[in-house]
């Protein structure tokens, strides 16, 4: 093992500016900005040839292009500077007609410059709506010194898309060549060659692209002038050239296309090598034809097998890598297979190369032409699958499988016996805990996708895609700008009068408009809800591509034939006196009235908007960052003592803020001040633990009193000596700064001159689900094939998030000899908490799963979040403390200049991030002392056990009473003080009883008993005005808020007194609203009166909520007693059972009644086994 030196050799003279402006050596960049710089290096060519030509790129966002425009704005000085244009499409094919227009520059006088070469990008299913535009545009052809690159993003395995896309059949179709770029480098080189093919070839060119070739990072080199790009002389052009012209018939367009177009890319591809012999061997046998990233994974599965290039070469294997696709070029493919035995074609999706592969060999003698295996073997089984993606280790089995027939090794045998019993390993019964994509926190979605009882809508594209699943009553979606349309189809076949359409201002400005249009012109009954939320929101936040504010909407809708429309903001104050609005009839109310405009929206006939203003949650993070937004000086707090966990603040909400707190008095609910981003709607849920925080601010933490000089820590000794990749996995959620790490690991390889890949694996990550991100350092770029990492391949799992680590292909990159992790135990839920409040979070199901992958060796486990929150005060520390510990470790092998380095080039938080990284450090060498500097194992405010009210108890730590005594103890206090010491005494006399009768008749048993000194106490500390009143004056609240905030504040109450608030027109729910400190107050006196609960004057004992909680005092008594008759050894499971029932009946009012409602019917169903001796023994049994 080496020692990390501190002093390394760190180019300082880097910074993020050379991935553009550097015109030799190397640069560190992600795919995407590997194709911002593409149009720049293109110019630089163009200028050293004497060329005056301009760029131009345009298309639609989509992942996996989604960040491509952002990039390109930030780049924008750059492009400007180079003669470049973006000019970013309404929509995909619109942009595709602008690039072709593009084209057509020279074709008349005026012309500034001597050609345009273009870009245009788009989604999947962006090629297949651009269809025409791509047929006509490349059937007239490139300008001489233009050209186009058209570029697809496929999402292959479904990550971020309603459908998997493959886009080569869509250029085939309109008769475009195709490019296949493996990597970053190719990504520039390919690119290079696809402008100049383009201009020879007079053709559009299609450049595939995925997520691992433009969502990873890399080391690469940016000479423009390096590649030699030869243009054919063997090849007879067609008299007036390959290029656009004007008059230009049809028929002669197609035969232009037909006979010469393909043939010249095929020309051009052979003399620049564009498909070449990457190993070869003089006695050849087997043959492996691949491209782009399947040629990546060939790579890898060929070392996987022990099999490097001198191998290969002495046993006879050859691998033959295609860049252009199609038309597959002919000549160097029949050299290739010329001798071979047998030929695999490595692809992804449906077979393509393989097919024009086979037509190429039709024709050759049978005793020379070699069998191809690509999709299927000769047998039938299907081995190289054609859907969701390939993986090294696919592709190993097969190689393995023909190669056995003249070759095997040692090694093929250890890693095809590796892999069977991974399989086995990995169909264990593990933890089913999944981390779906969800709302951001404070996302209006959270709210506009709310429908009213006994309607259903439709799903939309993007991030009304995600209600989908949601439990909204929003079942399926259409292609994107179809929103509505299948109504169209359904209404006269159904009894279903009316129906909503979720529509985003994006996709309304894109193409949903005339969704609106197809709809009034059919006269069906729907109610479109079109969100304003001022963003793109999916892909990254971007601004609608033109202008549309609200007033844009109403008119637009309004000239379309919507008669009926009404406006809901979170803010109408600012369109009241709008004058759009009276001229166009509009409707405006708070977003608060929704169900009520919904309703009445319902009734009425034709096609009717709603439209939802309010901007997007994660912009306003953003732009409040900035100052680019007021930042309201308000937060929202939960009194745990109050609070009963009934989880009605997350149906409101859908909030991911919301977090479990677990206590002595069960489960409660607390706010993640760090995440929260202002909504408020979570206030709304039906309970009086709510408080308003008006202005002061978090408190921050004080730092530890103790002194430490993280420059005395020594330095670790690295467990790899990079004489192969060392591979570093790391796992989190989206929104946290997972791909952050990644890129700092990138950076600081990268600048210490080491080869570097960055996988991110997004998808939908950035909504809050799962993300990875895999990093590959080595000691030179050549060491590096593919960009993923291999089944078994890792050396390291950063486990920022347990629940992501526990995932099939996660545990997959885990070797028991080889992987060392390091797992942040924080409990974080995913979003579908905010609809299961019973969630239980599996924490040691998953550690054990992962411990059986690592051999239950090499596993470090702390709460990572837990510390670096209360060290740095903001959990988004986390990642980089998690960092820190596992280089301190000796896990990644980069040296603490360089991660130092990367870190302020970064340029976001520099400071907070170089701390945080230094914490962890720290933990990984003196962990006990981070915790106590962290107060980690106190509570973050001293609670007073032993006080005589037991008011304490909401805002302890579950577990941290551990005997039955003293739990028994601390409710005989509380309920004393919440009535008389007679009360609690009836609570000590009855719980008593019960634990001599379960000792007596179920000898060795406890469950009973604790349940009910649980439960029985819950009921009897029933929360009526009193009892909320007693708990946030007696003093435990306003210590739990002094130690939150700072500064001059002022509570505010959110609370819905009988005698005060109106009731809800649609329910008859009562409403909250806000009210003044002045209520701290009232609740004093309010407290003071408590022990005169039940007097004749008291009219809260008389209403029906409470004489419901007083009758179920008596009802569960009279169970207990009828539990204890008949207890025994053989029903004692049962019992407990129906002892633990009242966990469940929570909340407030009409929140409380309903979940009573569930428990009661579960309730009689027990009641009525346990009066069933003979069943309740079998149910025990």
């Amino acid at each position: 093992m080496t020692v990390l030196a501190r002093n390394a050799d760190v180019d300082r003279d880097y910074n993020l500016e050379h991935k553009y402006t550097r015109t030799a050596g190397r640069i560190y960049l992600s795919g995407i900005q590997a194709l911002v710089r593409l149009p720049l290096m293109q110019q630089m060519r163009d200028r050293a040839l004497g060329l005056n030509t301009a760029g131009f790129v345009s298309g639609y966002r989509g992942s996996p292009l989604g960040g491509l425009d952002q990039a390109l704005w930030k780049a924008r000085r750059h492009l400007k500077a180079s003669g470049i244009e973006f000019v970013p499409g309404l929509n995909e094919d619109l942009a595709a007609t602008a690039v072709w227009g593009s084209q057509q520059v020279n074709l008349w006088p005026g012309a500034k410059y001597d050609g345009v070469f273009s870009m245009w990008y788009g989604k999947g299913p962006g090629v297949d709506r651009t269809g025409d535009v791509f047929k006509h545009g490349n059937a007239a052809g490139t300008s001489k010194h233009g050209g186009v690159l058209v570029l697809a993003g496929d999402d292959h395995a479904c990550r971020s898309s309603t459908l998997p896309h493959q886009s080569e059949h869509e250029f085939i179709s309109a008769m475009m060549p195709i490019l296949n770029p493996a990597g970053v480098q190719d990504i520039l080189d390919m690119g290079l060659q696809g402008w100049a093919m383009s201009r020879f070839t007079g053709r559009w060119v299609g450049f595939k692209t995925i997520a691992e070739t433009v969502e990873t990072s890399a080391s690469v080199n940016v000479d423009p002038y390096q590649l030699d790009i030869v243009i054919p002389t063997d090849f007879e052009v067609p008299p007036g050239g390959m290029n656009i012209r004007w008059p230009d018939p049809p028929m002669q367009q197609e035969m232009r296309l037909h006979k010469y177009a393909m043939h010249a890319a095929m020309a051009f591809a052979r003399v620049n090598g564009i498909d070449r012999v990457v190993f070869d061997s003089p006695k050849a046998r087997l043959g492996i034809v691949t491209t782009g990233k399947s040629y990546l994974d060939v790579l890898q599965a060929l070392e996987y097998l022990g099999l490097d290039e001198k191998t290969c070469r002495d046993i006879g294997i050859r691998v033959y890598k295609v860049g252009m696709t199609w038309p597959l070029e002919p000549e160097g493919i029949r050299a290739f297979a010329r001798g071979l035995e047998d030929i695999i074609v490595a692809e992804e999706k449906r077979s393509f190369l393989e097919a024009q592969l086979k037509e190429h060999m039709y024709n050759w003698d049978h005793a020379i032409r070699p069998s191809i295996v690509g999709k299927y073997n000769e047998a039938g089984d299907w081995v190289l699958p054609s859907t969701g993606e390939l993986t090294p280790a696919m592709i190993a089995l097969v190689i393995a499988a023909r190669l056995k027939r003249f070759f095997t090794s040692e090694r093929i045998e250890e890693r095809l016996h590796w892999i069977a019993g991974k399989e086995a390993e990995l169909a264990l019964p593990r933890a089913n805990f999944a981390r779906a994509a969800h709302y951001c926190s404070g996302c209006p979605h959270n709210t506009s996708t709310v429908v009213p009882e006994g309607s259903r809508a439709g799903g939309g594209i993007g991030c009304h895609y995600m209600v989908t699943w949601m439990d909204r009553r929003t079942e399926t979606f259409t292609q994107m700008g179809g929103e509505g349309v299948p109504w169209i189809g359904q209404s006269p076949f159904t009894n279903t009068q009316h129906i909503f359409q979720n529509l985003g201002d994006g996709t309304y400005f894109h193409s949903g408009s005339l969704a609106i249009r197809a709809c009034v012109a059919a006269k069906v009954n729907i109610t479109f809800k079109i969100l304003y939320n001022d963003a793109v929101a999916m892909t990254g936040g971007q601004p609608v591509d033109g202008t549309l504010s609200v007033n844009d909407l109403i008119r637009q809708v309004h000239a379309e034939g919507v008669q009926s429309i009404w406006l809901l903001s979170d803010d109408p104050d600012k369109y009241r006196g709008s004058s759009v609005l009276s001229e166009h009839g509009v409707h405006l109310e708070h977003r608060d009235e929704l169900d009520r405009v919904q309703r009445d929206l319902r009734e009425q006939s034709g096609v009717t908007v709603l439209i939802y203003e309010q901007t997007c949650a994660a912009e306003k993070r953003r732009r409040r960052k900035r100052k680019l937004m007021i930042d309201p000086p308000k937060r929202t707090f939960i009194n745990q003592a109050v609070c009963e966990g009934c989880g009605d603040c997350g149906v409101q909400s859908n909030c991911v803020s919301i977090l479990p707190v677990e206590t002595e008095l069960g489960r409660k609910r607390a706010i993640d001040q760090s995440s929260c981003n202002k909504d408020f709607s979570c206030v709304k849920g039906f309970c009086p633990s709510f408080v308003t925080i008006h202005g002061g601010g978090l408190k921050k933490r004080k730092p530890s009193a103790e002194a430490l000089d993280f420059d005395a820590l020594p330095l670790p000794a690295i467990r790899g000596d990079l004489s192969q990749p060392w591979n570093v996995l790391i796992t989190g959620v989206g929104g946290t700064g997972v791909v952050t790490i990644g890129a700092i690991l990138g950076m600081a390889a990268h600048l210490e001159g080491k080869g570097v890949s960055v996988l991110d694996q997004t998808g939908l990550a950035q909504k809050g689900g799962a993300v990875t991100c895999h990093v590959r350092i080595a000691g030179k770029p050549s060491d590096i094939h593919a960009v993923r990492i291999a089944a078994g391949e890792a050396d390291l799992v950063l486990g920022c998030d347990v629940v992501v680590v526990n995932d099939y292909w996660a545990l997959s990159k885990i070797r028991d000899s080889r992987t060392y992790a390091v797992i942040n135990s924080y409990e974080s839920y995913p979003g579908s908490f905010t609809r299961n409040p019973d969630m239980q979070f599996p924490l040691k199901e998953m550690l054990d799963s992962i411990g059986l992958a690592l051999g239950h060796k090499n596993l470090d486990v702390l709460d990572a979040t837990a510390i670096a929150s209360s060290l740095m005060g903001d959990s988004i520390a986390t990642n980089l403390f998690v960092l820190g510990y596992a280089w301190q470790k000796g896990l990644v092998p980069v040296s603490l200049d360089a991660i130092m380095r990367a870190l302020e080039l970064n340029e976001a938080a520099v400071e907070m991030n170089q701390r945080a990284f230094q914490w962890g450090r720290m933990a990984a060498h003196d962990l006990k002392r981070v915790e106590r500097a962290a107060g980690i194992g106190l509570p973050a405010v001293a609670v007073e056990v032993d006080g005589n009210d037991g008011s304490s108890l909401a805002w302890l730590p579950e577990g941290s009473i551990k005997s039955l005594d003293e739990k028994i103890t601390q409710r005989v206090r509380f309920l004393t003080d919440y009535q008389d010491a007679a009360y609690a005494s009836q609570y000590q006399d009855f719980v008593q009883r019960v634990r001599e009768a379960e000792k007596q008749k179920a000898p060795g048993q406890s469950a009973l008993s604790e349940a009910v000194a649980k439960y029985l106490f819950k009921l009897m500390a029933y929360k009526d005005e009193f009892e909320v009143a007693r708990l946030y004056t007696s003093g435990e609240f306003e210590k739990r808020i002094r130690e939150t905030f700072d500064g001059d504040f002022k509570i505010a109450f959110n609370l819905a007194p009988p005698l005060l608030a109106k009731k809800d027109p649609v329910t008859g729910h009562l409403r909250k609203s806000e009210y003044g400190p002045w209520v701290f107050k009232a609740l004093k006196i309010l407290a003071g009166l408590r022990k005169h609960r039940g007097a004749w004057w008291d009219v809260f004992s008389k209403t029906a909520e409470r004489k419901m909680e007083r009758a179920l005092i008596v009802e569960y008594r009279q169970s207990i007693e009828e539990l204890l008759q008949g207890l025994g050894s053989d029903n004692h499971k049962l019992a407990v059972e129906i002892a633990n029932l009242p966990e469940h009946i929570r909340g407030y009012a009409h929140v409380k009644e309903r979940h009573l409602a569930e428990v009661r019917k579960r309730w009689d169903e027990l009641m009525a086994l346990w009066r069933k001796p003979a069943t309740a023994v079998a149910r025990a049994a």
